[in-house]
């Protein structure tokens, strides 16, 4: 619903004089506070002087500009200059691309070229739209040298100074004991000053301090993260690094953020990068390697956890989770554009550099007092067999909302197929087998387990089996299916 129109009464009028007379003086008053403040200048206030007020106040009303509102209540206005920014963003992301790729010789340029890829794992209260960073994981990486430099950093939590939502905890620990699992986040450090100038120091590739921030003139690299439209990677990571600057920045506004933090679509500049290294190897060809962005995410979006020995992250890797690790995310992204492009170039894939990374020597002083860190209960002794057991959280985790403890379904992880599951055998149950399939009368009937009558509470869609009751059953001798998806009616 739109917001009604605003009213100016000579009262309110002077109201907002006083204040900002005040404010000039360095006073601060709340509107609230100036009510009271103002009640008895005004009583003493001649009736002329009351007209006066009166008077500007209906003029600004009647001036007073009607603007147009959406069915949400959102400014029409506001809407559309938001459009524009992120078409103008858009726009120059793609031109940036486009000219970073292009330069001549390209046999040249294209294996010497630099790129900055970013991760980030985040603290998430979806239903109010909040992202900070938990986790953050850079790789600067060139297709000839493959990975060349690495940042890791895990970021504590602290709800009053990022300005989080009422009550995000609930949500917080759901969303990382689904993903992450960072939920010890008290350990990890909260000067948050401190870290955005780490990562700007490590995309500019030199020491900064807290004066770069303030420089106009500053001109930094993109960071290019991959991007699934309905998971919206690129929205979340950059409202993520967002909210941290305007954690360690006093009066932060967006747009400093962008003049100083780009983060580009990977999809795209894998996309632009093949087809150029393509072009390479068939120099005047109208061909694409790779035609459309959605391959590009379809390959990016693909596991090779086997190409990863060490991925230098302490915290998962003592939970023996390093596929959700940031660093593990970076490394995989290195390593599929180092083999999808490098062979149209003739670089021979090294390893350490293009697969099999070991990140165990990378410092990460932050890590140093994991030892010290209980990780909860909760994440250490979630196991792959238990994926559809309720699981209550540790007492280490965040408290749910009222003080009730909350179930969590184990999430499926996007892993690669464990050898073990696909050579396993199936345990039959003796009291379980169906009746023979012959249609003599006098063969014995096993008795029957009572699961059939559950059917319509396990997972899928079930639909309703037409039988009357279990002498029908029996003379049919073909009860339902007991695997799961859609039992269709006959």
């Amino acid at each position: 619903m739109a917001p009604k129109k605003k009213v100016y009464n000579g009262y309110a009028l002077f109201m907002m004089e006083t204040r900002d007379k005040l404010l000039s003086q360095g006073i601060k008053v709340s509107m609230a506070d100036m009510a009271v403040h103002c009640k008895k200048d005004w009583e003493k206030m001649s009736d002329e002087m009351k007209e006066n007020y009166k008077t500007k106040g209906k003029q600004m009303k009647s001036d007073a500009k009607v603007e147009k509102y959406t069915s949400i209540g959102e400014k029409v206005e506001d809407v559309v200059r938001q459009s524009d920014e992120n078409k103008s963003q858009t726009d120059a992301m793609y031109a940036y691309i486009d000219v970073l790729l292009d330069m001549k010789p390209a046999s040249h340029y294209l294996p010497k070229q630099k790129f900055i890829l970013i991760h980030i794992n985040p603290y998430t209260c979806e239903k109010e739209g909040f992202y900070f960073p938990a986790e953050i994981s850079m790789a600067e990486f060139s297709l000839e040298k493959g990975l060349i430099r690495m940042f890791h950093q895990l970021i504590g939590f602290d709800k009053v100074r990022t300005n989080a939502p009422r009550a995000p905890t609930a949500d917080i620990n759901n969303h990382a004991a689904n993903n992450h699992k960072i939920d010890v986040f008290s350990m990890f450090p909260n000067n948050y000053t401190e870290v955005l100038l780490k990562m700007i120091g490590f995309i500019m590739n030199k020491e900064v301090n807290a004066a770069i921030l303030s420089d106009l003139t500053l001109d930094m690299p993109p960071v290019y993260t991959a991007h699934k439209p309905i998971e919206n990677e690129l929205m979340i990571t950059s409202a993520s690094l967002f909210k941290l600057f305007e954690s360690a920045v006093y009066d932060a506004e967006r747009s400093d953020f962008n003049n100083i933090i780009r983060v580009y679509h990977l999809d795209k500049l894998f996309m632009k990068l093949k087809n150029a290294c393509y072009k390479v190897k068939n120099p005047g060809t109208h061909d694409e390697a790779l035609p459309s962005v959605a391959l590009a995410t379809d390959s990016l979006s693909k596991d090779v956890i086997n190409t990863i020995k060490t991925i230098g992250c302490n915290f998962h890797e003592k939970l023996e989770l390093p596929h959700v690790c940031s660093n593990y995310f970076v490394c995989k992204w290195i390593n599929i554009l180092s083999a999808h492009c490098c062979r149209y170039i003739d670089i021979e894939l090294v390893s350490g550099q293009h697969y099999d990374f070991d990140l165990s020597k990378t410092d990460s002083p932050v890590e140093e007092r994991l030892e010290k860190i209980q990780i909860s209960e909760f994440a250490a002794n979630y196991s792959d067999k238990e994926i559809n057991q309720p699981k209550t959280l540790g007492a280490n985790s965040w408290p749910a909302l009222e003080g009730t403890s909350t179930n969590i379904q184990k999430p499926i992880w996007n892993r690669p197929e464990c050898k073990e599951r696909t050579n396993s055998k199936t345990v039959t149950n003796e009291e379980d087998k169906f009746p023979p399939l012959d249609e003599s009368k006098d063969a014995p009937v096993r008795a029957m387990n009572s699961w059939w009558k559950l059917g319509g509470h396990g997972r899928g869609v079930i639909s309703q089996v037409n039988s009357n009751n279990q002498n029908q059953l029996n003379d049919n001798s073909k009860p339902p299916s007991r695997g799961r998806g859609i039992l269709r009616n006959k």
